[in-house]
């Protein structure tokens, strides 16, 4: 079965909830509606010639400063000064964040990146942690890090950062505290350490 003909499954059984398709790469990309992503998940899982029984990975993505093709400029994040002090965040973004699941099908072989985008202002989407078991630990980094709900995850808490840490790290208006509990967080130049 080829990357289109997945498409076109998925085009004639979900229709308005499967957004683009992205062919003709190493591992087509399918972006769905947020609100339908488990159906779709589980209907890639469940059909026999599709199979697609491994997420491999879980990836967060903030949208800032990219149109709705995937375009578009830079933004200048948080960032040490040159005294190695923690530069301030100008202004805060707007742009949208999401989540790229990498899948394959052990069985046939097929690969796929299942996309979802969401609103910063409320960003919830459904866990698939029930659907592919590896998708636990992988949404609890994306939640850590981006702060993103995933509703119906069993244990949705930070996994790399403390319980008590504020704020989403690779998100690209993080402002970075500069202390936490008494410990110093500001990074000195290489340049800055060499003069002292």
């Amino acid at each position: 079965m080829t990357e289109q003909d997945i498409h076109q499954r998925l085009l004639a059984e979900f229709e308005e909830a499967i957004l683009d398709f992205e062919g003709g790469e190493k591992q087509p990309a399918i972006a769905v509606e947020p609100l339908r992503l488990r159906d779709v998940a589980l209907y890639l899982r469940d059909q026999q010639d599709l199979a697609f029984d491994r997420c491999l990975v879980i990836s967060g993505v903030d949208w800032e400063g990219f149109d709705e093709s995937g375009k578009g400029k830079h933004r200048e994040i948080n960032r040490y000064e040159e005294d190695g002090t923690v530069g301030p965040v100008e202004e805060a973004a707007t742009g949208d964040l999401g989540v790229v699941y990498f899948l394959e099908s052990s069985r046939h072989g097929h690969r796929l990146k299942l996309s979802v985008r969401i609103p910063r202002e409320s960003p919830r989407v459904d866990s698939l942690a029930s659907v592919w078991t590896t998708a636990d630990w992988g949404e609890r980094e994306t939640y850590d890090f981006y702060g993103i709900d995933f509703l119906g995850h069993p244990d949705q808490r930070r996994i790399l950062l403390p319980e008590d840490w504020e704020g989403w790290p690779l998100r690209k208006d993080y402002q970075m505290p500069s202390r936490y509990h008494d410990v110093p967080l500001e990074g000195m130049p290489y340049a800055v350490r060499e003069e002292r």
